[in-house]
């Protein structure tokens, strides 16, 4: 598993939103709340990365113990 520090998440995010793919909403309730989600642009891109797990799993498909975690959470089901 890879982390990554708060300071690259948030300037991640900040250059997603300035593209276009990700929205952010923030609530004005205490604590602080701030949801994202993606936009019609964002989930343009769905599809593509579906096909790369489609791809991926034809060459790993029995390599279980090194399916990344974001395929196992991926709604394209094998």
């Amino acid at each position: 598993m890879y982390n990554i520090t708060d300071a690259v998440l948030a300037a991640t995010l900040k250059d997603l939103i300035a593209d276009g793919i990700v929205d952010r909403k923030s609530y004005d309730e205490i604590p602080p709340r701030v949801e994202y989600s993606l936009t019609g642009k964002g989930n343009s891109v769905v599809p593509i990365l579906q096909s790369i797990c489609r791809w991926s799993d034809i060459f790993y498909k029995e390599d279980v113990e090194n399916e990344m975690k974001q395929c196992q959470k991926c709604d394209y089901h094998r």
